[in-house]
């Protein structure tokens, strides 16, 4: 094997690049991050957080510093709303702040100080070596290397790695480098984001979260983490550009919600562009592509940086597998062929929705809302995460289902599943009643052992279910042995007994390593 530079190299410092590297860092692989800015972008973008890219950032060990980050949403009091141009209730959504994952269904937050304590974390791991001031020019596939060239300040650098990912944002050059095409759903709208601190309490009256479906100028208004407010107003014809730019007009937009330079500070104000594609190829050989530089989607569901994480997620261990020689690069098709199929389904949710409250059109807007009023304005759960359909998976129900954790016992500790497991990168059984390891075929239990799977089991002798969720979960899954991916997603399920569980874990050794029996 050619000796490279690194085990994976990858192109892009935001944070899905970051989250990438501390992943694969975890599993035990060099890396080498190139990023062609000198530091994070200090603007925000994304301010939403689902429950299982959530569960994805507690593995990397960031703890109370990233809770302090966050504001749960669906706190006693608080409404997600959708409103008429009046300000009247048309519709109403709720969040739980419990989730399958263990945590709040979605958080507001401020990206700038999510990028701030990725990058601290990038920096102190010794596996990973982060290049800013690096501009990628060319990627060549050269046997079992990808040959990177890049300029920066110190001149030209040429690097080799085993595989390379692109989390090079929207304008990708290594989606480019492969030739990868886009669909584009041409869902295209300018919209002025404003980011706003008030300085006391929300003005009387003013909805926690929503949507003011006003035909003379859709606006959405949500919390962007603690003390803050993110609006973002559609960009209408007969706006003046020049003046759309400005901190006046922005204080102009907010008057309506009582928000004014007494009681606020305007933290940003910026115009974005959404659209809605997503790449047809994610992989080409030993490159492939995450985040932005494989999808874009408008923001109504908040998922944009929510499925760069699945990716990251989906990612990391396949690649931990591949580069150890435990698993073939057909397990990396795997990856493309899940988050692709997810990722247009998302992309293709976010299109309807954003038709509804980008509606213009005074007549449409009136049948619209006519429409919402029939609903009764019954609240709504809101949905915060999808099921992968296709790929590393068995054809069961529970099988690509984001997995359960909830607080466990073991001895004298008491806590949430993950971080009594140490679960980041592992795959996981879980079974209802007896250690399900104990009854596997002896090489079963050698391939179970390779890939440092650990196992969990409830009853005597075992764990203790704190609060009932567990067994609840497999009466639901009409399982009792619950086989759980690195990424946290649901690989299968069996009925519990000897048989059945041997069959899954060989299913699952099958599909991700090189056994072939």
């Amino acid at each position: 094997m050619t000796r490279c530079d690194c085990d994976v190299l990858i192109v892009g410092a935001g944070p899905i690049g970051q989250i990438t590297a501390l992943l694969l860092a975890k599993h035990g692989l060099r890396v080498i991050v190139l990023e062609r800015w000198q530091r994070p972008y200090a603007m925000p973008r994304a301010v939403a957080l689902a429950h299982d890219a959530l569960r994805v950032l507690h593995t990397l060990g960031l703890g109370d510093e990233l809770d302090s980050l966050l504001e749960p949403w669906g706190q006693p009091g608080q409404q997600f709303v959708f409103e008429d141009a009046d300000g009247q209730l048309l519709s109403e959504a709720r969040y739980a702040l419990d989730s399958l994952s263990g945590h709040p269904q979605m958080c507001g937050f401020s990206q700038p100080d999510l990028e701030a304590l990725l990058e601290e974390r990038v920096n102190a791991v010794a596996a990973i070596d982060q290049r800013r001031g690096a501009t990628v020019r060319s990627l060549d596939i050269v046997g079992d290397r990808v040959d990177v060239r890049a300029i920066s300040s110190a001149g030209n650098l040429t690097l080799s790695a085993r595989y390379v990912v692109g989390c090079d944002g929207a304008n990708s050059t290594v989606r480019e480098a492969i030739g990868a095409p886009l669909v584009d759903l041409r869902f295209d709208r300018d919209w002025l984001v404003v980011d706003v601190v008030p300085r006391g309490p929300l003005p009387s009256g003013m909805r926690h979260a929503g949507q003011r479906l006003d035909p003379a100028r859709p606006t959405t208004f949500v919390p962007a983490g603690p003390k803050r407010r993110r609006f973002e107003f559609m960009v209408i014809p007969g706006d003046d550009d020049a003046r759309l730019g400005t901190a006046a007009r922005a204080w102009e937009l907010l008057r309506p919600w009582g928000l004014q330079p007494t009681n606020s500070e305007l933290a940003r104000h910026a115009r974005y562009t959404f659209r809605a594609r997503w790449a047809t190829c994610w992989r080409a050989g030993q490159i492939v592509l995450a985040g932005d530089a494989a999808h874009q989607m408008p923001p109504f569901l908040g998922q944009g940086l929510n499925s760069g994480i699945r990716d990251a997620a989906n990612l990391s261990w396949r690649l931990a597998l591949v580069a150890s020689g435990t698993a073939p690069e057909t397990l990396l098709d795997d990856y493309a062929a899940e988050r692709g199929d997810q990722v247009e389904k998302i992309v293709r949710k976010s299109v309807r929705l954003g038709a509804i409250i980008c509606e213009t059109d005074p007549e449409e807007a009136a049948r619209r809302d006519e429409a919402l009023k029939r609903s009764g304005g019954l609240p709504r759960p809101a949905r915060t995460s999808w099921r992968l359909d296709v790929g590393t998976r068995r054809a069961d129900p529970g099988a690509g289902t984001v997995a359960l954790q909830a607080r466990v016992g073991i001895g004298h500790r008491v806590g949430m599943l993950d971080d009594l497991t140490r679960g980041p990168g592992r795959f996981m059984l879980i079974a209802a009643d007896s250690d399900p390891v104990g009854g596997l075929d002896r090489g079963l239990v050698a391939g179970w052992r390779s890939l440092g799977g650990v196992s969990v089991h409830f009853g005597p002798g075992g764990w203790v279910d704190v609060d009932g969720k567990y067994q609840r979960w497999f009466d639901r899954l009409g399982a009792r042995v619950v086989l759980v991916r690195p990424d946290f997603h649901v690989f299968g399920t069996a009925p519990g007994d000897t048989v059945s569980t041997n069959l899954l874990v060989a299913d699952m050794l099958r599909r991700t390593t090189h056994r072939k029996d």
